[in-house]
Formats: structure tokens, sequence, C-alpha cells
């Protein structure tokens, strides 16, 4: 019996009912596919096309994902681009990265004054990126004030209270990357001369600014680093900078996944274009919906420049297996051994619709598979929301810290 199986009771709650929908529209699409031999092939198509525009009105206009997740209100959403006008930058990480390194102080300046999101632009050193991102972060304050947008108020003053903030062990932390839609990556230490580098990818209902997420999960993946090199410097990047889903139910679509992979890609690219030294060992961790990000970023015939995958919490990549993902410098008949997936026993995202293909941890999808400590919840079927948490996976006292932990220092074979 699948995941699914007696299942609804648990889907009835507040938090699920959007997801209960959605199975109900997916299962009625497979049924109508089901019989469309024994039916006329203009009913069949017509019929599919209603189930068609019923999934993307579902998908789109969740009226529980609206009230619960939805932030900020009315906001209009477009892929994340960290392009830029044309101010006389290659577009390319490596060669704008030969470029700015002949720059002087005053030619940067002068860059960012044609250009406030200059310090977004893959290729460019952290610290750079952090300084001239640090001033665009408030030029939208001072914007935000003027147009008296208190969420905007809130959202850019968390960012800021985050930067400032200093804890004994801790490294500075760096703005990676901001723009007005307040899409953001940060660091805890700067990427470019650690000799580990953790890429974590936010999942879905990260709103606001990320802060709490990044103040929590930055910390423990680097320290199950440190617990297994402490001889060794790491580095975690919390990467948002694209429209990730605000809703449960928005997470059954690819599409935020498919147009943020184009710029994951070149921030990745972009590492270690401005990577000082012997180039580090660089793991992405695609927690919940950034396992989408994840799939389509290093599937459909691109490739991704890190050199670990490791699946979190997903319950579909977007692409059938292992085979059709490529790393950067990876032999693609080794892409198993540097391929990652865990899941924990009552993590209630396994009742999702199978809409991202099969989950990672599946046998079929033939990647690397890593225990996860699972609590179950008093519910009589057991499935545990909070068991979906990165604060779950991450946690120093779950099974699945240590091995985060050797995978990011390059010890994974270890777990194989």
């Amino acid at each position: 019996m699948g995941p699914h199986s007696g299942a609804l009771d648990f889907l009835s709650l507040p938090f699920h009912r959007g997801i209960l929908k959605a199975h109900l529209v997916y299962r009625l699409e497979s049924a109508f596919k089901n019989l469309s031999k024994s039916v006329g092939e203009g009913m069949y198509r017509r019929t599919a096309e209603d189930l068609r525009i019923a999934r993307g009105n579902l998908v789109g206009g969740d009226e529980n994902g609206a009230r619960w997740f939805t932030w900020p209100p009315n906001m209009q959403l477009s892929p994340a681009s960290s392009r830029g006008p044309d101010i006389g930058l290659p577009t390319n990480p490596n060669q704008l990265h030969e470029l700015w390194s002949r720059l002087s102080a005053e030619e940067k300046d002068a860059r960012y004054r044609a250009d406030q999101f200059v310090g977004n632009r893959d290729g460019i050193p952290q610290r750079d990126r952090d300084k001239y991102n640090r001033q665009t972060l408030l030029m939208l304050r001072e914007k935000a004030a003027r147009e008296q947008n208190e969420d905007h108020i809130k959202v850019l003053d968390d960012i800021q209270k985050f930067l400032d903030s200093t804890e004994e062990g801790l490294p500075p932390h760096y703005l990676s990357y901001i723009d007005d839609k307040l899409r953001y990556a940060y660091t805890i230490g700067n990427p470019d001369t650690a000799h580990n580098v953790g890429i974590a990818l936010v999942g879905a209902l990260r709103r606001r600014s990320g802060v709490g997420y990044a103040q929590q999960s930055l910390k423990q993946l680097r320290q199950a680093a440190l617990a297994v090199d402490p001889t060794k410097e790491t580095s975690i990047v919390l990467w948002g900078a694209y429209d990730n889903p605000n809703s449960l139910v928005a997470t059954l679509s690819s599409k935020p996944a498919e147009e943020g992979a184009d710029a994951l890609r070149r921030y990745h690219e972009g590492l270690r274009a401005t990577h000082q030294g012997p180039p580090s060992h660089n793991t992405t961790i695609a927690h919940s919906y950034g396992g989408v990000l994840g799939g389509h970023s290093a599937g459909h015939g691109n490739a991704l420049d890190t050199d670990e995958l490791v699946f979190v919490g997903n319950w579909g990549a977007g692409v059938p297996n292992v085979g059709d993902l490529r790393l950067t410098g990876v032999d693609p008949a080794h892409i198993s051994d540097h391929v990652y997936a865990t899941m924990a026993q009552h993590d209630s995202i396994q009742l999702m619709p199978a809409t991202h293909g099969p989950a990672p941890t599946d046998p079929e999808f033939n990647a690397t598979v890593f225990g996860t400590d699972s609590t179950p919840s008093l519910t009589r079927l057991g499935w545990n929301p909070q068991d979906h948490l990165a604060t779950n996976y991450f946690g120093s006292d779950n099974q699945s810290y240590r091995s985060l932990g050797l995978i990011m220092t390059g010890h994974g074979d270890m777990l194989r």
C-alpha cells in the first residue's frame, strides 16, 4: 500500500486541504485517461482540456494557499535575473570576474551607480557583492519608506538585523543577492575562501525575508560540516533568488523551478569563478521543493556546477532517474555516487501527488540514500508535518546531521 492509503483524515487538516483537492483533480485526470479508449477522441480531448484548466486554476488560485502563505499581497512575480542592464559588463561569470578584477575601486563604484543591482551579478567576488548589495538594501529601505510600504520595511529591517548580527564562533554574514522583489541569497562565511561550500536551496513557503530559516539552518549545516572536519572552513549559502511557490498546492507546478533553474546554474558558475586558490568542495542541498529546483537545474540537458547534490525531504525532482542529471566534472557513469537522498519515515510531504516523478529515495531513482530519524505524530496515521522542517533534517540530534556533514566535507563515500 502506498503512502496515500487511508490518509484522507490527515489531508482534511486545514494545512493540507489544498493537497486533498489536488489529489481529487489528478485522480480524475488519471481515471479519464484510462477511459480514453472507450470514448470518442473528440470527447476525450475536450474533457482532458477541461481537467487541465481545472488543475491550473487549482494551482494558481488555491484559497487555502492564499490565506495561509501568500506574501506579499498581490505581488506580481517574474523570473529572477541577475544579468541586469547593459553597462559594459559581460554576462559570463568567468569573463566578468576577469574584467572585474582589473577595475579600480572608482570604476567599480561607477558601475554601481549605473546599475544599483550590480552586486547580484555572478562572477563578482562575494565581498564586493556584499558591499554593493548592502547599499542597495538601504536604497530599497528608503524607497519603501517613501511609499509607506510597511510590508517591505519590515522585511528589509529583518534582513539588515540579520546581516549586522554577530555570534561568537560564527563568521560574518554576506548579502549575496537582493532584488526589487526582495528575493535574496545570504551566506555565512565567505564562499570565495572556504574549503567547503554548501548551497541550500529555498523550497516552498519561504515567505518574507527568509531570515528565520537562515539563522537556524545555515548554522546547523555549517556545524554539521565542522563536526566532521573542524580543520576546514565551511561557508553556507541560502539561495532564494527565484519565485518559490507560496502554497503547498503551488508546489504541484514545476514552473517556478523551471524559471529559477538558469539563475541557479549561473550562481553556481559564479562561485567557481570567484573562488580563490584550489577549488572548493561544493554541495547543493535541495530541501523540499528545492529538490524540484535542483532537479531542473541539473537535468533536462543541463549541468549544475557542484560536486554533490543532496535531496532532503523531496517527493520528486522533475527527472525519473539520477542518470538524467549532470554535475559539472562528474563522470555520468558515477553520477549516483554524487547524488544523495533522504526522507523521514513520517514526513507528511510524502502525501503529495507524484507530479514531479519518483521520490529521489525510491530505489528506481538510484540515488545514494541515507537515513533520517523520524517521530510519528499522535494522529491515527502518524504523519508528522514537523518532520518535514529543515530544522529536523539538519538538527544535531538526527542521524542525517552526520551524513550531511560527511557529504559536505567530501566523505560521502562512507555512506555507500
